[in-house]
Formats: C-alpha cells, sequence, structure tokens
C-alpha cells in the first residue's frame, strides 16, 4: 500500500538525517497524482505527500506515469544513485530502470515473497494462518 511505501521512506529520511548517517536519499521515485475524494482533486501520493512535509526537495520528487519513460531515466541517472530502494511501487520496474544504480535495487516488501503476492499479501498469510507472518522481507532484484 501506499502508506507501506510513506513508512519505508519516512525511516530512510530519518536515517539518513542522523550525523554520523553512511547515506543519504538522493531522490524519491513515486505515482504520479492521483484524482481523489469526491471533488476528483488531483492529490500527490502518500510518499510524495511526507517527502514535502520532511522537507525533500520537490525537483528530486519523480513522478513517472510509467517507470520507463526515457526523460525519468534519464533524470534518474542525473541523481546518480549508488543503490535504489523499492517499496510498494505498484508497477513493474524495466531492466533500465533496474541497471541505473551500480549497487542493485533491494525491494522492500510487507508480505513473504514470493510465496504471497497480489493486492492483499499480508491478508492472504494471515487467512492461510502463516506463522510467524513476517512482517518485512527484504529480496534482491536481480537480472534473470
Amino acid at each position: 500500500s501506499p502508506q507501506v511505501a510513506a513508512s519505508v521512506l519516512d525511516t530512510l529520511l530519518a536515517a539518513s538525517s542522523s550525523p554520523d548517517s553512511a547515506f543519504q536519499v538522493a531522490a524519491v521515485v513515486t505515482q504520479p497524482p492521483a484524482a481523489k475524494n469526491r471533488g476528483r482533486k488531483l492529490l500527490p501520493s502518500a510518499v510524495a505527500q511526507l517527502a514535502l512535509e520532511r522537507g525533500f526537495p520537490g525537483d528530486l520528487i519523480f513522478t513517472p506515469e510509467r517507470a520507463g519513460e526515457e526523460s525519468f531515466l534519464s533524470d534518474l541517472k542525473g541523481v546518480k544513485p549508488e543503490l535504489c530502494i523499492t517499496a510498494a511501487y505498484g508497477n513493474i520496474l524495466p531492466q533500465r530502470f533496474l541497471d541505473i544504480p551500480p549497487c542493485g535495487t533491494v525491494n522492500i516488501h510487507p508480505s513473504l515473497l514470493p510465496l504471497y503476492r497480489g493486492a492483499a499479501p499480508v491478508q492472504r498469510a494471515l487467512q492461510k494462518q502463516v506463522f510467524p507472518l513476517h512482517i518485512l522481507s527484504v529480496p534482491w532484484m536481480q537480472v534473470q
């Protein structure tokens, strides 16, 4: 869910602001604003909203319609990320995206991957009485 991704970003921003942090958040990539509520007003994603509330530079919050857009990939390359961390992005990331960071991409997911996927992975694990329920799995995204 977008809230899972926002929680991950909040943790990363807090950790990176520590004086002894070994990393900094170079950019944020999230879904584009979507029409919400009765007025169908365009609102930023929970991730973008959190980043803005924490004072993250707006020009480093990327909201591509598709993660394979050339202009987005070019902007991301310009940031020169060493590692990308994804959480509940909602779309399949193309290989061209995965090839950008030299240290790879880590996908943080609140379920047992690849066992439970889809719209409600945590709920499915609970329904099937999978205990202990792992709240976090961190698979490394690799080229196959």
